[in-house]
């Protein structure tokens, strides 16, 4: 498919969608500050949803007052030479490589000139990333109609200190870390661990279905967006009230080495809390590119902090939260019984 006016893309199968994008992801869903700025029209369902992480749902027989509900954004019908718009904020700038976009649900009264078919994932690839990094982008249905969610594939544009030794999170997805490969991620996806803050429920952290067999452990490795020298590790269990690993073990690799480096072995974990560990100054010199986070067994982890420098000697800057705790506001009565 060519569109005249802009870059050559071409039609991703829905089978390789997932396997096309592996190495990039979603510039623009709401669970890394995604937003939607301005629009022109909203009546049926708000556009916000286009940006939710989650798939898209269908509730055949719920209505509300505009009409029935869907999971989408969804315009007035007006069938003429105009067309409907929105501007929406990318959660991090970034270079793009493609885009997905979802019409599950909408079946007469999808938008016809976004995508050919109703009720169906469409991708679309760029013949090549864009050279500039975007923090915006703008996204148009032709004429009118519904689209579930709108996938914004790239690479973030990658935030690292001037000053090669002050301590950052290697882990954070602002530095350009990303998941690539894991066991499992049937309650939440475990690229939530590289978000900021300490987020508002379960629903956006990493989170694996509970295991049956002995020894069983799940995984995540996290790449980072520039290797270095890690100095302090943060685990936070935040929301997971009744269901946080037993205890976790971090691996870090060196760049080019398949021979694990352990830097947290084992650690024990308690519910909605942040926990924190100094790394041994004797792996602290290991230059990291790579961390594996093993669950024993399964459960749910909200953030992974990574805190390091590029370069050694690791200088802490002034403000920075390396082993500061932010207390939630049930963080010391949420397990206390209530009459």
């Amino acid at each position: 498919m060519t569109n005249t006016s802009g870059p050559v893309n071409t039609v991703v199968p829905i089978d390789k969608i997932a396997s096309t994008f592996k190495d990039n992801i979603d510039l623009a869903v709401a669970t890394r500050g995604g937003k939607v700025l301005t629009l022109s029209d909203e009546w049926f369902a708000d556009c916000s949803n286009l940006l939710t992480a989650t798939a898209p749902i269908s509730a055949p027989g719920r209505f509300v007052p505009t009409g029935a509900w869907y999971d989408g954004w969804e315009t007035r019908r007006h069938n003429s030479p105009n067309y409907d718009w929105c501007v929406i904020q990318l959660g991090y700038p970034g270079n793009i490589a493609g885009f997905e976009i979802d019409t599950s649900y909408f079946t007469g009264n999808h938008a016809p000139f976004v995508a050919l078919n109703p009720g169906s994932r469409h991708g679309f690839k760029l013949e090549q990333p864009t050279a500039d990094a975007y923090t915006h982008v703008r996204f148009c249905m032709y004429p009118d109609g519904g689209v579930a969610r709108l996938r914004v594939y790239g690479n973030v544009h990658q935030v690292h200190p001037e000053n090669k030794h002050e301590i950052y999170d290697l882990a954070s997805a602002a530095a350009g870390s990303m998941i690539t490969d894991l066991s499992d991620a049937h309650y939440g996806h475990p690229s939530n661990m590289l978000l900021p803050g300490r987020g508002h429920d379960m629903s956006d952290g990493w989170e694996t279905k509970r295991s049956r067999s002995p020894g069983h452990v799940d995984f995540a490795t996290i790449k980072f967006g520039q290797p270095g020298h890690i100095t302090d590790i943060e685990v936070d269990t935040a929301h997971y009230m009744g269901n946080p690993p037993k205890a976790v073990t971090i691996e870090g690799y060196e760049i080019g080495s398949e021979q694990p480096i352990v830097l947290l072995s084992e650690a024990p974990m308690t519910p909605h809390r942040q926990h924190f560990f100094k790394v041994p100054v004797e792996l602290t010199e290991k230059r990291i590119a790579q961390i594996k986070v093993v669950m024993i067994p399964d459960g749910g982890i909200k953030r992974i902090r990574a805190w390091g420098a590029a370069q050694l000697p690791a200088v802490q800057p002034e403000g920075s939260l390396v082993g500061v705790r932010q207390e939630l506001p049930d963080e010391h009565t949420w397990n206390v019984k209530k009459n």
